[in-house]
């Protein structure tokens, strides 16, 4: 499994959640987040808006679903936004107590 997190600009958020639901993925988490990229200039207490989606997936949607992301975000200018992806070793749903894949 793999935690996807995607932060984007706050006006591609209902296109990238429409793309990724699309490929089949069930369950997303949306956070509204602030920061600056490592290529902007240093701004003392000033930071921009961006949207982050967080989802959880099997390995092999996991290049489905990086570029349908990058599809549907991408305008071409500075500051569309980044993709992290890391490796999820478990994972339980409180209250069935499925484990693993079966619980996402």
């Amino acid at each position: 499994m793999k935690k996807i997190e995607a932060i984007i600009q706050s006006g591609a958020k209902d296109a990238v959640v429409a793309a990724i639901k699309k490929i089949g993925v069930g369950g997303i988490t949306v956070h509204q987040v602030q920061g600056q990229g490592s290529q902007d200039p240093p701004l003392v207490g000033q930071y921009f808006s961006r949207d982050m989606i967080i989802c959880v997936v099997d390995d092999p949607k996991v290049d489905e679903i990086l570029d349908a992301i990058a599809n549907v975000a991408c305008t071409g200018t500075k500051g569309d936004g980044k993709v992290f992806v890391t490796p999820v070793d478990d994972a339980l749903d409180i209250c069935t107590k499925k484990r693993g894949t079966t619980s996402i």
